[in-house]
């Protein structure tokens, strides 16, 4: 998953201190990792030839930057030259030379006790989160349907296809695809290494995948590896072009990529990916023309073994500040989350592996900050348990457009990330932390095996859209009694409004008028089979009344007998506002009036024993129907709104339901 592993704990310490414990929350480790899987890695010590060093606003440029480079590498006989500026406006150096694991601590701790430096960190590289794919193309996508371990994400599309949904993939760079053309804005090369990019200069405008193939002996790897078109891979899995007759679908089909490349042979230090961040988000970088285009969804695939560091956290939140939702993969470690970056970032959505079977992937990282998991496959003996997608068949650089499998929380972010775009795109209002509570409750249980624990669920992409596209166009995301209004619709308890412009009301704010209350209580029951009277029992309802049936059925269960008039009549009076001392009466008797003692001392401060449905409020109260206002009162007469009607009904329901 990675070249290097960082910070050993005088690193951890130096960035903590830099940031003076504002910015950057480091997660405690867990009191004892698991002991990894059968495949999994365990990263070298960290050593770097390259750091990014934040001095103070008050140090002079120049000579004073120089005798502090001077002082930490005196001892190792090596210079220090600037490279660039970053947009969190640190300088990123490289040292002459390969420095040891100690050699690099010791820079690390003398410039990180420069009163003229803020904080110093490695520019660790980062490598795609991919495991390594194992067979041919096979034409199917499980992870799209709902059986097993799939996303259900077909079902998403009844709702909306991520219409023009700016997703930022920040990886290696994206290759020509038939499923990606014409839905690819133009991004960006951020990578400040010519020779890592391998195109023959650093930062450019073309975010072409040029190849990641290194040989053997490169990168600190004995055996070499071809080019894994890596972000073609994920920008499939996002945003692949469905009903053109070719290839595959994507997550959010009309969502429209923004390439940033940031990793290639190698992988792709961090400094190149927080900038790629930043200027994925809209921000400006040194040096870059500022993102036209800015990504309401960052996915990185991504990540190292070392802790969240000051330059990640800052571009994530930046990006998250202007509104993106970003979206990392675990890690593939087979070890928690909380020891790999930028899974422990704050603010980002940490997605887990599943497999086809909907266990967790044995190679997927887990643990408390995983927030969800998605399909990530496992070719371990069969190909076709991995997630297809958009790949080339050049093994070094770029050939024939082609497709392929692999595996990974690298293919499993992606899915979380196309469904984030699908959720902006019905309600572009969401917020990201309102798009990953979303995701998270309407996450259904894995139905394979997760040990250790492995966030609240799998993604289910369906029943997100449909949790973030409410029935009731006066009901949005966030207000009082959201879910309760929700959940009258789903029960068809409440049809709400049909209104001149097309568009459907609950009015939430409403009072409930008695003949609405019939008939939510009529509807609560499942609207059983009733013949109403010929003859009304009541002077103001006639047969042909709005509600007749469910103000009838009312009356002949009980629940109400309506008022007796001077001149001997009854009268039910369907119009009037329901107060809540007269709700708490409908819902006693629709209960049955079950035995209950009302007890001596009041329960509310404006609520005396002995006062017209005293009983039946505190019933109501004993039941956790209700539990008043929090300054202690019912306010019995005061007419009951819509909103906490349904919050009312929910939670009869929730006792006294079938």
């Amino acid at each position: 998953m990675l070249c290097l592993r960082i910070p050993f704990p005088a690193v951890a310490a130096a960035a903590a201190l830099a940031l003076g414990g504002t910015l950057l929350a480091v997660p405690a480790p867990a009191a004892a990792d698991p002991a990894p899987e059968p495949g999994a890695v365990e990263p070298a010590p960290a050593t770097a030839h390259r750091f990014i060093v934040k001095f103070a606003d008050t140090a002079a440029p120049g000579t004073d930057r120089a005798e502090s480079y001077a002082q930490a590498t005196g001892a190792l006989d090596a210079s220090v030259t600037e490279l660039h500026e970053t947009a969190a406006g640190s300088l990123v150096v490289t040292v002459d030379k390969d420095l040891s694991a100690a050699d690099t601590a010791a820079v690390v701790d003398t410039l990180a006790a420069d009163p003229t430096v803020e904080y110093v960190e490695p520019d660790v590289l980062l490598l795609p989160s991919a495991a390594d794919p194992n067979d041919p193309l096979y034409p199917a996508q499980w992870n799209l349907r709902a059986a097993g371990g799939g996303a259900n994400v077909a079902a998403a599309w009844n709702t909306g296809i991520g219409e023009r949904q700016v997703v930022a993939v920040v990886d290696t760079g994206i290759t020509a695809h038939t499923d990606l053309n014409g839905k690819v804005l133009p991004g960006y090369d951020v990578m400040s290494d010519a020779e890592m990019a391998a195109d023959g200069d650093g930062r450019d405008a073309n975010p072409r995948d040029e190849g990641d193939w290194y040989d053997a002996g490169s990168c600190g790897r004995t055996v070499g590896a071809a080019s894994t078109w890596h972000g073609t891979h994920v920008a499939g899995i996002v945003a692949a072009s469905t009903g053109n007759g070719t290839g595959i679908s994507g997550v959010a089909p009309d969502a429209l990529i923004l390439p940033v490349r940031a990793m290639g042979t190698c992988g792709g230090y961090m400094s190149d990916i927080s900038d790629g961040i930043v200027w994925a988000a809209g921000g400006t970088v040194p040096g870059i023309p500022v993102n036209p285009t800015p990504a309401r969804v960052i996915n990185l695939s991504l990540g190292g073994v070392s802790t969240c560091s000051p330059s990640m956290q800052q571009a994530v939140d930046y990006a998250v500040g202007r509104g993106a939702v970003v979206v990392a993969a675990a890690g593939n470690d087979a070890i928690s989350a909380h020891r790999t970056q930028p899974a422990n970032c704050s603010n980002v959505v940490v997605v887990g592996a599943g497999d086809r079977d909907g266990s967790r992937a044995r190679y997927s990282n887990f643990g408390s900050l995983v927030d969800i998991m998605a399909p990530g496959g496992s070719t371990y003996g069969d190909a076709a348990g991995g997630i297809m997608s958009t790949l080339n068949s050049g093994t070094s650089q770029p050939a024939a457009e082609s497709y392929g499998y692999y595996q990974g929380t690298s293919m499993a972010a992606p899915h979380v990330a196309g469904t984030a775009a699908l959720l902006l795109a019905a309600d572009p209002a969401l917020s990201p932390a309102q798009v990953e509570f979303l995701l998270k409750k309407t996450a259904r249980p894995l139905p394979g095996i997760c040990a250790p624990y492995c966030g609240p669920g799998l993604l289910d992409a369906g029943a997100a859209l449909t949790a973030a596209v409410p029935p009731f166009a006066d009901v949005p995301f966030g207000l009082a009694f959201h879910d309760e209004i929700l959940w009258m619709a789903a029960e068809g308890i409440s049809t709400g409004w049909a209104e001149a412009n097309g568009t459907v009301t609950y009015r939430p704010f409403q009072a409930v008028n008695r003949d609405a209350m019939a008939a939510f209580i009529y509807r609560m029951e499942g609207s059983p089979p009733f013949n109403p009277p010929q003859k009304s029992p009541f002077a103001d309802v006639s047969t042909t009344s709005q509600f007749y049936t469910e103000i009838t059925w009312l009356n002949s269960r009980g629940i109400s007998t309506g008022w007796r008039e001077a001149n001997g009549t009854y009268t039910y009076r369907p119009t009037t506002p329901v107060n809540r001392d007269a709700m708490a009466a409908f819902m006693y008797r629709y209960a049955e009036s079950p035995a209950y003692a009302a007890p001596q001392k009041p329960v509310f401060s404006d609520v005396a024993p002995g006062a017209q449905f005293y009983k039946e409020m505190s019933w109501l109260v004993s039941s956790g129907i209700t539990t008043g206002w929090d300054d202690g009162t019912y306010r019995p007469v005061t007419p009951v709104a819509r909103d906490a009607m349904a919050a009312f009904m929910h939670r009869f329901d929730s006792r006294f339901g079938q």
